[in-house]
């Protein structure tokens, strides 16, 4: 940030049921997918690197308090390793492998997932390509946009996350049949 000014800022997440007043010294913008964020330190309880995304901020102003400098983090390169946004300092990435079929291949080969993206190997039916990232939330939502098309084969750790969301995917598509099953009876029983 240029200008090292501290902020008061009152947020509130989605998570959140009510918003937060705090301050916040900012040290860096990061956009993905249309939104965008501030990385920085809240000043209370020897604060622990936030990102913020402002479209949640209601409120924000300039504070007397004393800007916090980063020693925490290298800014140029605190995102190499991460799709998306969300990250601790200190977490590791690890190599994730996965397959993806030849109709789709062509996608991932000309738009990398990341910038780590290997060609592993290739097999009948499609490719096998890693990359090296953070594990997060914003990469499983990547791979599971692919769908059937795309199998992860490593690490295990993210084939189990997957595979959890994919069974609850399945829940909720059974329960709306279910519903919409209930709802057709009822109609036909009032006829």
């Amino acid at each position: 940030m240029v200008a090292k000014k501290t902020l008061c800022l009152t947020y509130q997440s989605f998570k959140a049921r009510e918003a937060s007043t705090f301050c916040f010294s900012a040290y860096l913008l990061k956009e993905y997918r249309n939104r965008w964020f501030v990385l920085g330190v809240p000043h209370k309880n020897r604060g622990h690197l936030l990102n913020l995304a402002l479209d949640r901020i209601q409120s924000i102003e300039e504070h007397d308090e004393k800007y916090r400098e980063n020693r925490i983090i290298n800014l140029t390169t605190y995102y190499n390793d991460v799709i998306g946004v969300t990250k601790s300092p200190g977490q590791r990435d690890c190599e994730v492998v996965f397959w993806i079929d030849n109709a789709n291949a062509p996608y991932v080969i000309t738009k990398p997932l990341h910038h780590t993206q290997k060609l592993l190997g290739e097999e009948i039916d499609g490719k096998v390509f890693s990359i090296k990232v953070i594990l997060n939330f914003e990469l499983e939502r990547e791979l599971l946009g692919f769908g059937s098309k795309m199998k992860v084969l490593r690490p295990r750790i993210l084939v189990k996350q997957l595979k959890a969301q994919l069974r609850k995917m399945l829940e909720n598509y059974d329960a709306v049949t279910f519903t919409t099953q209930l709802k057709e009876e009822q109609e036909n029983n009032e006829q």
